[in-house]
């Protein structure tokens, strides 16, 4: 359940997948002791100067946001992310929640970077924001140690977990989104990453599309935002495809050993995935689960245009010609203008 907000998506294999953690308990067991010390039931549900509450449940400490009646219709996506990072990691994904055909119950948009062995996460969790019980907010282990410190002048809570999941980083700004910071960084780099965080104005990217896709491919979910891009596709029975783009630096989220191949003439480079079983389900009509399993490589390709520069990259479970054909055939959709060096 920790951490579920940091795992790096390997794949994505539904669009049931969300930021949000979610619980079905609506109260605290007995006897169960928070950050102070006190029992559950002793537990604040407000924190002063704060919209979001913080409770104690089974051992985590959630921050949950205020439940309106419905989001209103003019609140869009958080635009918000850390300007600074360490210079080892690089962007891996990010996923928006909210979109068109997802629950509006949490706004709220994930970045994902890696230094190849060890994640670090930044969500922003728009207001309003869901309730208790249904559309959950950051979460922290109840064993991680609190430490009060200050984040762009407001008050932030600092946790100090374990070698296993990290550190833990929460604040709100004075509109009342909530942040959380994660990774495997001292204190002093994620206070450093947090007063780095802004809200993005430059305007979305233009929009790519693919003109070419494997039979069966069925897309699931897209994201736009200012300086980034995605779509994902499931694939029949053999996984899935994920399109990136992005002005930001991107990493291939591959395992493998790296190999510089052509891309329209251009450099670019592949990642040849570890070969595993996949095993998906489908349902007859009267309800019977049919289990399928093929054998295939979680694969990568990453290249960047010369002129836009904008990064570019391809990964799932299809082979580098397959890839490589895909990224041959990556237009601006009709109606777009291109980027010239970013602008």
């Amino acid at each position: 359940m920790k951490k579920k907000l940091t795992s790096i998506l390997a794949g994505f294999t539904t669009a049931a997948l969300t930021l949000s953690l979610c619980t079905t308990a609506l109260a605290a067991p007995a006897g169960k002791k928070d950050e102070t010390g006190k029992t559950a039931s002793q537990v604040s549900k407000t924190v002063p100067g704060r919209q979001w509450q913080r409770e104690y449940l089974e051992g985590y400490l959630y921050y949950t946001g205020p439940a309106p009646a419905k989001v209103p219709e003019e609140e869009k996506l958080p635009a918000f992310r850390p300007a600074w990072i360490p210079e080892d990691y690089v962007l891996d994904d990010v996923l928006a929640n909210g979109v068109p055909g997802l629950p509006e119950d949490t706004l709220s948009v994930w970045w994902s970077y890696s230094n190849g062995s060890q994640p670090l996460s930044f969500v922003c969790y728009l207001r309003p924001c869901g309730g208790l019980g249904s559309s959950v907010g950051a979460s922290v282990s109840g064993d991680s140690v609190l430490h009060k410190t200050q984040v762009q002048g407001r008050d932030a809570d600092f946790y100090q977990g374990d070698d296993r999941f990290g550190n833990d980083l929460i604040w709100e700004n004075e509109r009342g989104n909530l942040f959380h910071l994660s990774g495997h960084l001292d204190r002093a780099v994620l206070e450093k990453i947090a007063e780095s965080v802004t809200e993005i104005e430059t305007a979305s990217v233009p929009e790519y599309e693919l003109t070419a896709l494997p039979s069966g491919a069925r897309q699931i979910h897209r994201s736009l935002l200012p300086e980034y891009a995605d779509t994902f596709w499931s694939l029949n029975q053999t996984g899935t495809l994920t399109f990136t783009y992005s002005t930001l630096p991107l990493g291939s989220g591959g395992d493998g050993a790296e190999e510089t191949v052509k891309v329209n003439g251009r450099d670019a480079q592949f990642w040849q995935g570890e070969r595993k079983t996949y095993t998906s389900t489908r349902y007859e009509k009267d309800g019977t689960p049919v289990a399928t399993s093929v054998e295939a490589c979680f694969n990568a390709l990453l290249w960047t245009d010369p002129e836009t520069k904008i990064n570019f990259c391809l990964k799932g479970h299809l082979d580098r010609e397959t890839l490589v054909f895909l990224a041959e055939h990556i237009r601006l959709k009709t109606g777009e203008t291109p980027w010239k060096d970013g602008k």
